[in-house]
């Protein structure tokens, strides 16, 4: 005789008590689900879930200097120099226009 749906559901829920099972929920941006969905293609159909755990499976084997390594995030943000003065030149006006400010105060110039 077949389970009833409720069955199921009890079966499902103490597999889930006795192994200790957390739902973990994380929001992604498009480019993370779009490298996901690549990832998945190229490991022959596993699911998003069996990847990532195998990515932590992973990274749990790595010693720790590579796995800070791994992890370290890898930008660099260069400011032009047009973009350098801009903000500068708006931070002296802000701080001229600043009524607390004493006239002896000095405003230092980048070079």
């Amino acid at each position: 005789m077949a389970l009833t749906q409720q069955q199921r559901n009890d079966n499902a829920e103490r597999k889930r008590i006795k192994f200790d099972e957390k739902a973990l929920r994380h929001r992604v941006r498009p480019g993370i689900h779009q490298a996901m969905d690549r990832i998945c293609e190229r490991s022959k159909g596993m699911q998003i879930n069996e990847v990532l755990q195998m990515a932590i499976l992973k990274m749990d084997a790595m010693p720790d200097d590579e796995l800070t390594k791994f992890l370290m995030v890898r930008h660099e943000i260069l400011l032009s120099e047009n973009v350098v003065q801009a903000f500068n030149d708006a931070s002296v006006r802000k701080i001229i226009s600043d009524p607390d400010q004493d006239a002896d105060d000095e405003i230092d110039r980048p070079s």
